[in-house]
């Protein structure tokens, strides 16, 4: 192995540990296409869970606490975003949302797993489960 090899090899690690620290704590709520498309561009690796929902929904209101309680102990390996169909309804016709709430994962740009209705914790640990190997 070269040098110039070990180098690209320090600069790789270098930059998925800047993607790493970078990654956000919370849950992202999107308010705009350009808000989604821009947390898309910025991590093309991780998968993005993102659960389409609305105010007036109470599927949508019974599955948050779930989301969220998920969130704060997977916040590492996975970005949550929470995108409300009313405000953002681009979006959700963009990935054909029909019903809510729906749950889609993304990674690289393309859709790689879907979960339409409320779930319990214990159905979507086993979702994320299998998605962690998804490459």
């Amino acid at each position: 192995m070269t040098e110039n090899d070990l180098n690209k090899i320090r600069l790789k690690k270098a930059e998925m540990l800047l993607k790493t620290q970078s990654m956000p704590t919370e849950i992202v709520k999107i308010h705009s296409a350009q808000e989604f498309n821009q947390l898309k561009t910025d991590f093309p690796d991780k998968i993005l869970i993102i659960d389409f929902w609305a105010v007036w929904c109470s599927p949508c209101m019974m599955f948050a606490p779930v989301f969220e309680k998920i969130q704060k102990e997977l916040y590492q390996e996975f970005i949550f975003v929470k995108v409300n169909v009313d405000e953002v309804g681009a979006i959700a016709q963009e990935y054909r949302i029909t019903g809510i709430p729906t749950t889609l994962f993304i990674k690289n740009n393309k859709v790689i797993h879907k979960v339409v209705g409320a779930v319990n914790e214990e159905y979507l640990r086993r979702v994320l489960e299998k998605l962690r190997s998804f490459t």
